[in-house]
């Protein structure tokens, strides 16, 4: 069932669950880096990836 899909890609879902999403993902990647190599940066370290991703993203129009 498609509906599902659709109704995940609605525009009004995205202020929701973008904030939740890149919190979560910054977390993650902090937790590991601190655990694993004790790096404070890590969460700095991803938004710098995921904003260099979306410039890729739209730079070059994938």
């Amino acid at each position: 069932d498609w509906d599902f899909w659709l109704d995940w890609k609605d525009r009004q879902w995205w202020p929701v669950v973008t904030p939740i999403v890149g919190i979560t993902y910054c977390a993650t990647i902090m937790y590991y880096l601190w655990v694993n190599y004790r790096l404070p940066f890590g969460a700095t370290l991803c938004i710098v990836c995921l904003l260099t991703g979306e410039w890729l993203t739209r730079y070059w129009g994938f």
